[in-house]
């Protein structure tokens, strides 16, 4: 799961469906890979908004990463079965995750109709120091075009202390705040990430 690899997936989808220029959203690791195909191949990219996720690495000691990294073990320790309900896994997560918004979002990811998850979690969980970092050099590559950093206000992923970072790699940026949420910015405020979008898009 190396943002390189992953940034060429995108690139492959991107040709396979005849996709010469587009523009980029992408939240926490998609916002990563996003960042990541617009560094290598940035004439393919139309413009970029980044959701909560600045281009550096995090750590475990740092709360924000490692509740993210508690999240994804959380997951991966659920039982399933052929006959497993939302609900029941709901009850399972309602101590590791107190908030009901975000253990509907997570709950997003179950497949009811298999009893599995549709994201891979026990390679996510493998991998999760991977995806953590962020492997390529600002003298080497960065973005002209526009971005949109969209950042939650009661979240530690975009703080001030990245802002250079995001300077280096794009250096056309601006950066907004949703005050009221956190890092699952588009599960708690869908309005108004919707209303930002469109403002990029329209521009």
């Amino acid at each position: 799961m190396a943002y390189r690899e992953m940034a060429a997936d995108v690139l492959l989808f991107m040709d396979s469906q005849g996709l010469d220029k587009v523009v980029l959203v992408g939240h926490s690791v998609g916002g990563k890979v996003a960042q990541m195909v617009a560094l290598l191949e940035p004439e393919r990219i139309e413009g970029l908004v980044v959701i909560d996720i600045a281009p550096v690495t995090y750590t475990t000691q740092e709360p924000h990463w490692r509740a993210v990294h508690d999240i994804v073990e959380v997951l991966n320790s659920v039982e399933l079965t052929q006959s497993v309900t939302k609900r029941d896994v709901d009850l399972q997560l309602r101590d590791a995750v107190p908030d009901p918004a975000l253990r509907a979002f997570l709950l997003t990811n179950l497949d009811v109709a298999t009893g599995c998850w549709k994201i891979h979690l026990e390679g996510i969980a493998a991998q999760m120091e991977e995806l953590a970092g962020f492997d390529i050099d600002p003298l080497c590559h960065s973005y002209p075009g526009d971005v949109f950093f969209i950042h939650g206000g009661q979240s530690r992923f975009v703080r001030h202390a990245y802002m250079d970072s995001i300077a280096a790699y794009f250096p056309n940026h601006m950066l907004t705040t949703i005050r009221g949420v956190g890092h699952w910015v588009h599960a708690e405020a869908p309005d108004d990430t919707a209303a930002l979008l469109k403002r990029f898009l329209d521009r």
